[in-house]
């Protein structure tokens, strides 16, 4: 009998595990917590399509830019946008899958790079390569 339940124990566990892995909130905590007054999107609402507009989360402002995250309606997809501060008009972004890698997205403009990552990724060879950790979930060239 308890090895019966043992199983069952450890059959529950492992399927939680892969759900949250596929979640866009493993690894990026900011799309777990309830929205703040910073967490509005700054672009257009077409720029929105597809995507969980509940999900948006500013992450981080930076050399006159600033970061959001956002999910897919589906949740299985995270996406980085940049925004110029001065203009709305000006942004770039990409998504990628949130599963198990440590990198969910890069996006490369003509000035500069960024990546999305998981918070526990490992970033110390990035950043041995020029790469800037701006944020648990952002690091940019």
């Amino acid at each position: 009998m308890k090895r019966r339940m043992l199983k069952t124990v450890v059959l529950a566990l492992a399927g939680l595990m892969a759900v949250t892995a596929c979640s866009p909130a493993a690894g990026i905590a900011a799309l777990g917590h309830p929205a703040g007054e910073g967490d509005q999107w700054p672009g257009e609402s077409g720029q929105l399509e597809g995507l969980d507009e509940q999900s948006v989360r500013l992450l981080a402002s930076h050399e006159g830019a600033k970061y959001f995250v956002v999910a897919l309606k589906n949740q299985q997809t995270a996406c980085l946008y940049k925004f110029k501060e001065d203009s709305a008009q000006h942004s770039a972004g990409g998504c990628g899958a949130a599963g198990g890698s440590g990198i969910i997205v890069e996006v490369k403009t003509p000035s500069s790079k960024m990546m999305l990552v998981r918070e526990d990724a490992d970033t110390a060879e990035l950043e041995g390569s020029g790469w800037t950790r701006i944020h648990e979930n952002i690091v940019v060239a």
